[in-house]
């Protein structure tokens, strides 16, 4: 498959890492915490409440430029990982959207002075389900990356191919021999030497 197959599927896939990494910033999780003064309010961000989202959302924007950089091994390799990464990204949040009260307990734990903090009210904030969707999209994206992967052409080099240049035996016969260096070639040319006979 062309560059034109692979730049949707790569560029979902660094959208979902994005999103998934922005949504980690705002807070995810409220509550209040019973301290000796009465309740506080409590709150948990989203790389708090799930570091391990953060983490793979990292992972998974790695994978997507070992993606577009890799030959065949490198990028099925690369794939497998964006769709594991993605996959990680969407059950660790979610999992905060099923039981979020783990998420406040260091929060509570600092308020309260109590090693096992009693929380009221706990409510979530769309953000997990946000930061899910994007766990969801890098996933996608490495399952497709994986399935048309092999059939992407090697990204392109930008070197001058060997081939094209002759070699210092491959001269006519007589000529002058021609400087490896362009900086030895201007300066033939400046004493009067003549590449050309």
């Amino acid at each position: 498959m062309s560059a034109r197959g692979r730049a949707p599927v790569l560029l979902t896939a660094a959208a979902g890492a994005v999103v998934a990494l922005a949504a980690g910033a705002p807070t995810w999780v409220l509550g209040r915490a019973e301290t000796a003064a009465g309740l506080r309010e409590v709150a948990a961000a989203g790389r708090t409440a799930a570091p391990l989202a953060t983490a793979l959302a990292l992972v998974a924007l790695a994978a997507v430029v070992a993606c577009s950089l890799g030959r065949r091994t490198a990028r099925t390799l690369a794939a497998v990982v964006l769709l594991l990464a993605g996959a990680g990204v969407a059950v660790s949040a979610g999992a905060v959207l099923t039981s979020p009260q783990p998420a406040l307990s260091a929060a509570a734990r600092a308020v309260s002075g109590r090693s096992d903090p009693q929380l009221q009210q706990v409510r979530t904030r769309p953000w997990p389900l946000v930061c899910a969707a994007g766990g969801a999209l890098c996933a996608v994206a490495g399952a497709a990356a994986l399935v048309r992967g092999r059939a992407w052409s090697a990204p392109s080099r930008h070197e001058r191919d060997a081939a094209a240049v002759p070699a210092a035996g491959s001269a006519r016969a007589g000529a002058a021999p021609v400087p490896a260096d362009p900086a030895a070639a201007w300066d033939s040319l400046s004493r009067g030497d003549d590449p050309t006979r």
